[in-house]
């Protein structure tokens, strides 16, 4: 059996990164953010806790996979928006390798899978973490832009 979760526990650890760690029914171990936390007496909202762009990292011991997610990283307004969005989507998919937007319950999302054989790396989990938020700050606008396309349309011509 694998330690990837331990590893990435260590990891966190000797890093002192905030991390809240749980598992769910299916032994799945979960990793995500705070939603705040109190540095010098003042408590500060952390990127990728709270609802908002929520970052989760998720590993099993017995799988040869991280699975990286952010979800929420923005809200779908209305239905018949999506076709520009899959259109975006389908671009930034080409475009970031590792990286996969996609669109569930009208919330955008991202995830990342990374495989390891008995090679598992905390540190590149992170990184792909890191990277990942950086793509989602790089395309917002698009992302936002898409979305509400049709809408601006349609204030303009009223």
């Amino acid at each position: 059996m694998r330690n990837n979760s331990t590893n990435f526990e260590g990891f966190l650890e000797t890093r002192k990164i905030p991390m809240n760690k749980g598992m769910n029914i299916d032994n799945v171990t979960i990793f995500s953010f705070p939603e705040k936390l109190t540095i010098n007496g003042v408590e500060r909202p952390v990127l990728g806790g709270g609802i908002e762009k929520r970052a989760v990292i998720s590993l099993t011991d017995d799988d040869t996979l991280a699975d990286i997610y952010i979800f929420h990283i923005t809200s779908i307004p209305q239905e018949d928006n999506k076709i520009e969005l899959y259109k975006l989507f389908n671009e930034l998919n080409s475009t970031y390798k590792y990286i996969s937007f996609y669109e569930n319950d009208n919330v955008v999302n991202a995830k990342a899978s990374i495989p390891f054989n008995n090679n598992f790396n905390a540190e590149i989990v992170f990184e792909t973490l890191t990277v990942m938020f950086h793509a989602i700050e790089e395309e917002y606008e698009k992302i936002r832009s898409s979305i509400n396309l049709k809408s601006k349309i349609v204030n303009l011509k009223q």
